[in-house]
């Protein structure tokens, strides 16, 4: 227009990249709680939950990305809740939203501060220490169930059982599972549990719900007794993003009840598997070791030095046996001779000569066989140091031994092995072996 003064002008999208710089770059307004009312609360088929936070005198738009994937439950439109999260500029709709990690309903905030004094003072005392804990038993045969006895955890945990463990003898120690009396229930069941004979370990157990619900999971007293107790307690309590006091303290926390059955439960069709995986490995090594001894048997036996003791031995016995024979035949031929005096002396000598050959012989065969077992040693030694000389000589002369050191072997186009850089050509290809893969590289006109 005519006579008007001269002004800058800025675009849209700049104004709004400049407010969002300013916005965003303000620390109050990250990680910031904001307290009011949720409305137009709408949870879309990606997951993303998108609803409106106001008061009596304004609002503000709110996004969770991801809300979906926690399996939590949204607000409800009307429900008095605490955001937490970083005020972000969403440019597309020119509007500032808060982008939310937590959502909690008013009210909440202090028992949320109570649990995480009280966890902190528990961890402080040594109570959540993994050296504390107990393994719970891979394959248990009674397990006991502490929770309320018409609710549908049990139900959950008596199904999983009933589908992978038929065998399991299950004990019921009923209680209550929410509202003030509750606590000093779960303690008395769990200590009844503990002096209970013979249970492999404890299942604490209950369904899902709000903050207020789970509460009497969090009180202190039960977290000692917890503490306390000597039988494996494994807990499933809630849903998998709910974590209570008694799952710090628990030797094993699961995400929900059934997965807590499956804890002491390994499935019978995989336990009956991998036992006869594992009996059919024995066998084969049994068998392998087997016939391993019986061919180093064997070889010991057929060895040289083995066959000259082996020999040794049964020329002794044969030679016994040749006595034997020459003393009878003595027997024959001085048996007719007519004077008895005579006849007797020749008897006396023949069993005296008996006697004494023997005695010979039987005191040879125990060093024969100490020098067979000696000799066996000895060969059995011998053999495993030839071995292994052996081994070491053909690890020294493989061509490969020195590329592990870094080394590599340069091969030419024609198979050969290069030794010397200067007969290598301008532009020839060469092929370079490490100790792992191949490289080909080609000499440029300026290399040395």
């Amino acid at each position: 227009m005519e006579g008007s003064t001269a002004h800058s002008e800025i675009t849209v999208s700049r104004l709004t990249a400049r407010i969002k710089q300013l916005l965003e770059s303000d620390s109050e307004l990250r990680s910031v709680w904001v307290k009011g009312e949720a409305s137009n609360v709408r949870l879309a088929g990606s997951g993303h939950l998108y609803f409106t936070l106001k008061d009596a005198d304004s609002q503000i738009t709110c996004a969770w990305f991801g809300f979906g994937r926690r399996k939590a439950r949204p607000p409800a439109d009307g429900d008095a809740v605490m955001v937490h999260g970083d005020v972000r500029v969403y440019p597309k709709g020119g509007n500032y939203q808060i982008i939310c990690d937590d959502i909690i309903k008013s009210g909440q905030g202090d028992l949320a501060a109570q649990f995480e004094a009280l966890k902190r003072k528990l961890d402080g005392e040594g109570l959540f220490s993994p050296e504390r804990k107990l393994r719970p038993p891979a394959v248990a045969g009674r397990i006991g169930i502490v929770t309320g006895i018409a609710t549908a955890a049990l139900q959950d945990v008596l199904n999983v059982l009933r589908r992978r463990a038929p065998y399991m003898e299950v004990v019921l120690f009923p209680c209550s599972v929410q509202g003030d009396k509750a606590a000093p229930e779960i303690i008395a069941s769990l200590q009844a549990a503990d002096r209970f004979p013979s249970l492999d370990s404890i299942l604490l157990v209950r369904g899902g719900g709000s903050l207020e619900d789970l509460w009497c999971f969090n009180d202190e007293k039960l977290a000692r007794v917890l503490a306390e107790i000597e039988t494996p307690v494994i807990t499933g309590v809630g849903h998998e993003i709910d974590f209570t006091i008694v799952d710090f303290v628990a030797d094993f926390r699961a995400p929900t009840p059934s997965a807590a059955a499956e804890v002491v439960t390994p499935d019978v069709n995989e336990l009956r598997g991998a036992i006869g995986d594992r009996t059919g490995r024995l066998v084969r090594e049994l068998r392998n070791n087997l016939g391993n001894a019986n061919e180093r048997l064997k070889r010991l036996f057929d060895h040289r030095l083995l066959r000259d003791v082996a020999g040794s031995v049964e020329e002794r016995s044969q030679r016994l046996d040749e006595l034997g024979n020459e003393l009878a035949e003595l027997a024959v031929e001085y048996s007719g001779l007519g004077s008895e005096g005579r006849h007797g002396e020749l008897l006396d000598r023949m069993a005296t000569l008996m006697m004494r050959r023997m005695e010979e012989d039987a005191y040879r065969l125990p060093r024969l066989s100490a020098e067979f077992l000696r000799l066996t040693r000895n060969a059995s030694e011998d053999a495993r140091q030839r071995v292994g000389n052996m081994d070491k000589h053909l690890k020294a002369l493989d061509p490969r031994a020195p590329l592990g050191l870094g080394f590599s072997l340069v091969w030419r186009e024609d198979g050969s092995l290069l030794r010397d850089a200067a007969n290598v050509a301008p532009g020839e290809v060469l092929r370079v072996q490490p100790a792992a893969g191949e490289l080909r590289v080609r000499r440029e006109d300026g290399d040395a």
